[in-house]
């Protein structure tokens, strides 16, 4: 058995974590839709009341953004405009995208810094949601994931592209 060169074996563990979260995140909100629906019938047939299905629903769907943005930054699809980049030459366009992925790196890093401070208030704290008594550190953790997650695959993206840029000028 030959040994897999450590590139191909990160690529298919890429894949293999973005598949998971993708199918993840999916039957996440098949779920969400699942307790709206039950929710609905309930509250309005006066059959049953779901208490807590609002938090639940509030707090899931938090969760789905944020992961799903960490999977919006890695394939760049986020919400960008891109008129400037695609006016400019190829190299105007490489450090432009330099750019975008250093304020990107610093803005998620900062933001999920602050985030961990503030859960680590609300753990201190004890403070829990209203009706299921859902310790609040569980939705505000959403944020913290979201946002380091979407700093740690902009610091590879930004390695990628540096990598590729110093490939070319070297081979220029």
């Amino acid at each position: 058995m030959t040994a897999m060169p450590t590139a191909r074996l990160l690529d298919r563990l890429e894949r293999l974590v973005v598949r998971w979260l993708s199918v993840a995140l999916g039957l996440g909100l098949i779920l969400l839709v699942l307790v709206n629906v039950a929710n609905a019938v309930g509250r309005y047939s006066g059959w049953y009341a779901m208490t807590g299905a609002d938090e639940v629903l509030v707090y899931g769907m938090i969760w789905i953004v944020m992961l799903g943005a960490i999977l919006a930054a890695r394939e760049r699809s986020h919400l960008s405009i891109n008129l400037l980049q695609q006016a400019l030459s190829v190299r105007g366009g490489q450090a432009l995208q330099l750019l975008i992925d250093l304020v990107t790196l610093f803005s998620a890093t900062f933001i999920a810094y602050h985030s961990l401070n503030f859960i680590e208030r609300i753990a201190m704290i004890g403070q829990t949601s209203m009706a299921l008594r859902i310790p609040m550190v569980v939705p505000h953790s959403a944020i913290f994931v979201g946002f380091a997650g979407i700093a740690f695959v902009t610091a590879l993206l930004l390695l990628a592209d540096l990598s590729r840029l110093f490939s070319r000028s070297a081979r220029s």
